[in-house]
Parts: C-alpha cells; structure tokens; sequence
C-alpha cells in the first residue's frame, strides 16, 4: 500500500476538517471490520462550534437513499458517509463493459458550498472487505 502524502490539517471547523472527521470514522470502520459480508452503515456528521456529532441515519429513509436532498437549506456544516453501488463503464476490444463498484461516498456541505470524495471498497471471499484511497468526485 502507498502511504498518501502528508499534508497540513485542516483547520477546525472547515468543510476541509468535517470531510476528514466522516473519512477517518470510514476507515476505522474498515479497519476494523472483522466480517466479509460487513456493511457500512450511513451517517451524518455535524459541525457545532468546535465539535462533531455523529449520527446513525435510518435505512430507507430519504436522506439514507439521497442525503442531498436533505441538505438544500442547510447552513450548518452536515456531513454524509454511506456506501453506494455504482456502475462503471470500462472500455475493452470487445466494447464497452458494465462493471458493478462498492464505493463509500462521503458528501460535504454547508449550504453553498459541497465536497465529494469517494473510495472504492475490495471484497474477497473469506476476508474482511477493504477500503481504498478516497479521491474527489
């Protein structure tokens, strides 16, 4: 594994540092996944003042299946970690390929502005599922 590039932290109370707070909780998650069919659950993280309160959102509700909608009128800084199926089209000599992508999302938003990062998740029969690099979405 490549260690990623150090860099200085963001200050306290920025999208930056929310967006961090809801990535690390997602790698700990991960890291200490002791099942292969373990899930991550959704949830949302607040800025308020100098802390971060984190919490569970309800499966099958609408800000588990789409937390942007809940986040039109925000102002406060509101964080959304959940994982999410996607589909990636991959291009090969026989043509174009679907190919099914676990990823964890984590959306960041204070009612202006938004930050998107996403990581893929690897599964391999037998072993804990594994979380990759989060990168801008």
């Amino acid at each position: 594994m490549i260690p990623e590039p150090r860099r200085t932290p963001p200050l306290l109370g920025t999208l930056d540092y929310l967006t961090e707070v809801a990535k690390d909780w997602a790698r700990e998650r991960f890291a200490t996944a002791q099942r292969g069919d373990f899930a991550l659950p959704p949830h949302y993280f607040e800025l308020r003042g100098d802390r971060v309160r984190r919490r569970r959102i309800r499966s099958l509700t609408p800000n588990a299946d789409s937390p942007m909608v809940s986040a039109r009128g925000r102002t406060r800084p509101t964080a959304w970690c959940h994982s999410a199926t996607v589909i990636r089209l991959i291009d090969t000599e026989a043509g174009i390929v679907p190919l099914e992508q676990e990823i964890v999302e984590v959306l960041v938003t204070d009612g202006e502005d938004t930050v998107a990062e996403a990581a893929g998740v690897a599964r391999i029969p037998g072993f804990p599922p594994c979380l990759g690099r989060f990168r801008s979405t």
